[in-house]
């Protein structure tokens, strides 16, 4: 009897570098970063992808088998509250930070050898690849860069030049790791009702210190990075006014300058669903020392800075899980003999696939538009890019999240029962991605956050006339009639919204969540048109593929169907599979 190859039997992914399988990554890349960064950049992304599809993925499994645990007391019966994690875990941390730099990257010059500052852009495609091989200890990281984005916006000299060279230091020995303890038992997602307490610490122990002193008491019930050296917290001082108005923003050190523990426990450890390897814990704050940081009445606003970054991150985070299910079902489908040929050769398999490609794609798309916003933000501070990003960051943490549960779910069926066994990285990926739908604001809270960013600040005028803008600019014929249908699509959007500002606070709720998703894919499917007729210019073959892509995303998304079958009976994913595929997934059979 033949010797049966295991590969072709349970076809999986050993061996492939995630970033030269992904030449959608490649494009977007080269459209938003200058000829000499993408060259720049390249060789730094390969070994990103080379060492996530490899030693990070192995690390992964071991971290998440083996998470964290609390030692709250030595053997003497001291309080100590310390954080064991597996060796394996360490290692993530020594990648990410150390070897490529990803916290500090965008905030220290210099870093893996760049003229000046790494563009976000970058630093979002390294981190990206990273987290299709491990979320967890991303989470700490993307804090880490966060904390330091605020301290650079809104803290004193002082407490720049205390703090800021150890949040962003190359090295592990040096580091400083951030983390943001905000939620309250009774609080939620409506910090208004944070109840932790704040006093002036009066003649605090080093008299060297200039900035202003506090102490603070209190509960906070989800504190991810829970070991972290700098934690960002909220806290109302006696006589503020409730509410988010009374909260001012205050800097924990786990340590006091003499080397002492600050005054707070770590009650418990989290058991949750997914990130295992992360340590994410309940703390009580026990006349904690903290600094206040920028203006005390402005906390709460100063705080947005770090969550909306964060959330921003929570969207890569959602992405990578995707580009990896992807390639899982991609390489599985392929590799795979049932009745008589390869699973993708069948029509249903076929449709499956594409419809996770257009997922995929189209998040892409979006999410590194906005980093690249980010970036411009960052480095000319011009206000209409601004308010574009104050609205694109919510529209982001909202959709793709959401579509990350859909897609992670549907690869890990399409791997079957081996999809649901913890052997394969289905299962992970899948319990990983479903925090990212409710870290920094459940789903109701974003589209929420979208309705303010609408009436405070007018961001969906910006974000409209940017749409129309770039639409406008499409002349190529080939789009078209694309390009109709879209500015159609778009048209309805806006007088939708519009008609919101007529009904009462309740009813003008309840449509929110639907627009707030047609939204979206209005700006994917633009997004997805431009990228074509960027292509067509240069390559026929590569350009009329993404413009097959956006118009199977848009019949898919956003045009009517009266009959209510022509989407099902498109035959475009069937004919023109290995185009799509090709153009998404790049692996060599049987590797």
């Amino acid at each position: 009897m033949p010797a049966l190859d295991e590969q072709s039997l349970m076809p999986g992914t050993e061996g492939i570098n995630f970033y030269e399988a992904d030449p959608i990554l490649e494009q977007l890349l080269q459209r938003h970063l200058s000829p000499d960064d993408y060259e720049r950049a390249r060789p730094l992304l390969l070994h990103m992808g080379a060492v996530a599809s490899e030693r990070m993925d192995e690390l992964a499994a071991i971290a998440d088998r083996h998470g964290p645990v609390l030692r709250q007391y030595d053997r003497r019966g001291q309080r100590i509250d310390e954080v064991i994690f597996h060796p394996a875990y360490h290692e993530l941390e020594r990648i990410a930070y150390q070897d490529f730099a990803i916290a500090a990257c965008t905030h220290r010059e210099g870093a893996l050898g760049w003229p000046g500052r790494v563009p976000q852009p970058v630093k979002f495609a390294l981190a990206y690849l990273g987290m299709q091989a491990e979320a967890g200890v991303f989470c700490p990281v993307s804090m880490t860069d966060a904390l330091a984005r605020v301290l650079e916006r809104y803290g004193d000299e002082a407490l720049k030049q205390r703090f800021l060279p150890h949040l962003t230091a190359l090295s592990l020995d040096q580091l400083q790791q951030g983390a943001m303890f905000l939620t309250e038992k009774q609080g939620g997602s409506d910090v208004g009702q944070t109840a932790t307490i704040a006093r002036r610490h009066e003649g605090g122990e080093d008299r060297s210190e200039s900035w202003p002193q506090w102490q603070l008491w209190g509960e906070k019930w989800f504190c991810s990075n829970v070991s972290a050296d700098l934690i960002l917290t909220l806290a109302r001082p006696g006589g503020a006014p409730a509410g988010t108005r009374g909260l001012g923003l205050f800097l924990v050190p786990r340590r006091l300058p003499d080397g002492r523990r600050n005054a707070y426990t770590i009650n418990r450890l989290k058991e949750k669903l997914g990130t295992r390897s992360l340590a994410t814990g309940e703390v009580t704050l026990e006349g904690a020392l903290a600094y206040q940081v920028g203006a005390l009445e402005r906390g709460f606003v100063q705080m947005t800075e770090m969550i909306n970054l964060t959330r921003i991150w929570a969207a890569i985070g959602s992405l990578a899980a995707m580009r990896r299910s992807l390639l899982e079902a991609t390489v599985h489908t392929h590799g795979r003999i049932v009745f008589g040929r390869r699973l993708c050769d069948h029509p249903l398999m076929r449709r499956q696939l594409v419809d996770l490609l257009l997922e995929v794609e189209g998040c892409a798309a979006l999410a590194f538009e906005t980093t690249a916003v980010l970036e411009r933000v960052d480095r000319y501070g011009h206000e209409e890019d601004r308010r574009l990003l104050r609205i694109l960051t919510p529209l982001c943490k909202y959709y793709i999240p959401k579509r990350g549960e859909y897609v992670t779910l549907e690869a890990l069926e399409m791997r079957g029962g081996n999809g649901y066994v913890e052997d394969w990285v289905n299962p992970r990926l899948l319990r990983d991605a479903i925090v990212n739908a409710i870290w920094e604001g459940a789903s109701n809270v974003i589209v929420l956050d979208v309705a303010r960013a609408m009436s405070r600040e007018g961001s969906h005028l910006q974000l409209f006339a940017w749409l129309q803008e770039r639409l406008r600019a499409l002349q190529r014929p080939e789009l078209a009639e694309s390009v109709h249908d879209l500015q159609l699509s778009l048209k309805q959007v806006a007088a939708r919204f519009e008609a919101l500002t007529t009904l009462d606070p309740e009813s003008a709720q309840l449509p929110l969540r639907g627009l707030v998703e047609r939204l979206a894919q209005v700006t994917i499917a633009m997004l997805l048109l431009e990228q074509a007729a960027t292509s067509l210019s240069t390559s026929q073959a590569v350009g009329e593929r993404q413009l097959l892509v956006a118009q199977l995303f848009m019949r898919r998304h956003l045009q009517p169907h009266p009959d209510g079958w022509q989407a099902d009976d498109d035959r475009r994913p069937l004919e023109q599979f290995e185009t799509l595929i090709q153009g998404a997934v790049r692996f060599q059979q049987g590797a």
